[in-house]
């Protein structure tokens, strides 16, 4: 079994609307070779408690600047500490008063970072409170638990660190693969996609892989960023994937991750890979429909008429088609790929088209697999 990274979550929490500075911390925790998500801004409790039990994470950490910090701390603290399970650390950064930080040290707070810390004690900080609460989390019994999300949490981390399983082929959900280059929008669209599938009834897992760094095994994942509108949606479960040692778009656990997610009775399993390049066609082989995303002014007409993924996704999908330049792709790609091929306008930031997209995905359900 491989060695898990501390995961850490980061969240602002509160009114404060700036994170650069909470930015700054994500990549020097990164940096030091931990798995960092982050959350994004304007973050309730209760948002930041269900995302750190879904990602099975070592330590939260929020920052907050609006004076909030006794009102929405101890919510956190309570919230962490149920379920059953070890309860996860949370430390506290901004500029909290000398006699407040003392009664948040009190009532469980694992630390609280004042602006003047240097970065680099923060992350030492940060590293020894997560160490200390996998080793924890570690040698505590793992008794089934009554919470389906705190179980599957559990089932997901256990999958990561064990040795790779094959794609399973009689699955109960429709597998989606969802690739393109990076910035193209993919995180966006996923979460417009979660919404029209749940205004449908269906029940909705999501693997958001993103790049572990080849020099400290660190990542930054940042996909919860853009799927804030659902955060508390009782039948949506997201997931933060790091590729930690494997090279390509996908973490060689994800077949693994998705046959945890089918036991749990998900109607659509998503899984986004890493911003992708043309040979990257590894996610069309594994799921039931393949989406590639792709957007106006990233290259000329020469770019498609090269092999790869654009051969193999099942779905072309032209994103930020509100942007010039959308219905000359539509045309390039009509032209090059030939009749029968499924290209579609979306924008997903407008949410326009989403919902014929997503009619298009489902129609793949009666195909066989």
């Amino acid at each position: 079994m491989s060695a898990q990274p501390p995961r850490i979550l980061l969240a602002k929490v509160g009114l404060d609307g700036h994170d650069r500075g909470i930015k700054v911390v994500a990549r020097a925790l990164r940096d030091a070779g931990m798995e960092v998500i982050y959350t994004g801004l304007w973050q309730t409790p209760e948002s930041v408690v269900r995302a750190a039990r879904d990602e099975d994470v070592d330590l939260v950490g929020v920052s907050m600047l609006s004076a909030a910090h006794m009102t929405l701390v101890l919510p956190m603290l309570e919230a962490l500490r149920e379920g059953g399970s070890t309860p996860i650390p949370l430390v506290v950064g901004g500029i909290i008063p000398e006699d407040d930080t003392q009664t948040l040290l009190d009532e469980g707070v694992a630390a609280v970072f004042p602006p003047e810390l240097l970065l680099s004690e923060m992350t030492a900080e940060v590293a020894k409170i997560a160490h200390a609460h996998r080793k924890r989390a570690d040698g505590s019994p793992r008794e089934g638990s009554s919470d389906w999300r705190l179980a599957l949490s559990s089932e997901l981390s256990a999958a990561e660190r064990a040795e790779p399983e094959p794609v399973l082929r009689n699955h109960r959900a429709l597998w989606v693969g969802v690739t393109g280059a990076p910035g193209v929008g993919k995180s966006t669209l996923i979460n417009r996609l979660a919404i029209e599938l749940r205004r449908r009834r269906l029940r909705v897992g999501v693997l958001a892989v993103d790049p572990s760094s080849p020099v400290t095994g660190g990542a930054l994942l940042g996909d919860r960023a853009r799927m804030q509108e659902s955060a508390l949606d009782p039948d949506l479960f997201v997931r933060s994937v790091a590729t930690r040692d494997q090279p390509g778009v996908l973490s060689k656990a994800v077949p693994a991750m998705l046959r945890c997610m089918d036991e749990r009775a998900f109607d659509v399993e998503i899984v986004e890979t890493v911003g992708a390049g043309q040979a990257d066609f590894e996610i069309c082989r594994m799921t039931d429909v393949s989406l590639l995303l792709m957007m106006p002014g990233a290259g000329d007409e020469l770019q498609l008429e090269k092999a790869g993924v654009i051969e193999l996704a099942d779905i072309i999908a032209i994103n930020k088609a509100d942007r010039p330049g959308a219905d000359t792709l539509l045309a390039q790609c009509r032209e090059v790929l030939g009749p029968g091929r499924e290209i579609v306008k979306v924008a997903a930031i407008r949410n326009e088209s989403v919902a014929e997209l997503t009619e298009l995905i489902l129609a793949r359900r009666s195909e066989p697999r």
